[in-house]
Parts: structure tokens; C-alpha cells; sequence
């Protein structure tokens, strides 16, 4: 069997199968963005990770 026809094979089972789960499709239409809360939270944390890194770096490389 040709490698396309295993990739056609492979693509037609994973297209069936999402369509015989409707509550996947019902996920996937139930996204939100994050709150503003949310996106303030998450910039802290990655600012502080950034810093302490740097931190963390800087005195165990001296």
C-alpha cells in the first residue's frame, strides 16, 4: 500500500470519527477568551518566571 494511500486511509477514518462525536464539534464551539483577570494573572507569573530565571542565572554562574 502507497504511503498516500495510507494518509487518505488514515485522514478518512479521523474525519468519520469526528463527525460521529457531536459533543467534540460542541467543544470546539465553546471557546472564550480569557478575562481580563485572567490575562493579568498570566503575564505576572510569566514576568516573574522570566526574572527569577535571570536572577537564578546570574548568581549561580558567578
Amino acid at each position: 500500500m502507497s504511503d498516500f494511500a495510507i494518509k487518505n486511509r488514515t485522514a478518512a477514518i479521523e474525519a468519520s470519527s469526528y463527525e460521529e462525536h457531536p459533543e467534540l464539534v460542541q467543544q470546539n464551539a465553546e471557546w472564550t477568551d480569557l478575562s481580563p483577570v485572567e490575562v493579568k494573572l498570566c503575564g505576572i507569573s510569566l514576568g516573574l518566571g522570566l526574572v527569577l530565571l535571570a536572577v537564578f542565572l546570574y548568581a549561580f554562574r558567578s
